[in-house]
């Protein structure tokens, strides 16, 4: 049987979904030192994505408000199959009380982590996509 595969674009309700599925994710930015790319352990609640760290580590630079990247995907190589959500928006820090009725991750490192930083998108996108599969030859 032949497929043709697909790449498909997926709704923000498609994506917030899957942001709520998930746990780990990654946070880009444009940090003083240069672009950075993390990967952290995240919670979603309502709109908001939080993630928990230490303040005298590269993410401190989250104590005022930065633009940020967001992303998490799924990739199967054996299936060529996979999908990703981007989401952009702004991150900021907080070292007392994080917002009221914020869920909060526990973080994989170890060690204290009192700074929670909070995402609020502003934008989500995502896509899915399988490759085309059998056909001549396979």
């Amino acid at each position: 049987m032949d497929y043709d595969g697909h790449f498909t674009r997926l709704s923000g309700d498609e994506c917030r979904q899957l942001l709520r599925a998930r746990g780990v994710g990654r946070v880009g930015w444009r940090s003083a030192q240069g672009q950075q790319i993390l990967p952290v352990t995240y919670t979603m609640t309502g709109e908001l994505i939080a993630f928990r760290t230490r303040p005298d580590s590269i993410m401190g630079e989250f104590l005022t408000s930065v633009e940020v990247s967001f992303e998490i995907d799924d990739v199967d190589e054996d299936t060529a199959t996979g999908w990703s959500v981007l989401v952009q928006g702004r991150a900021r820090g907080y070292l007392d009380e994080p917002p009221d009725g914020l869920k909060l991750p526990e973080p994989w490192a170890p060690g204290d982590h009192p700074l929670t930083v909070v995402i609020e998108p502003t934008t989500y996108s995502g896509r899915a996509v399988s490759a085309t599969t059998g056909g001549a030859g396979c």
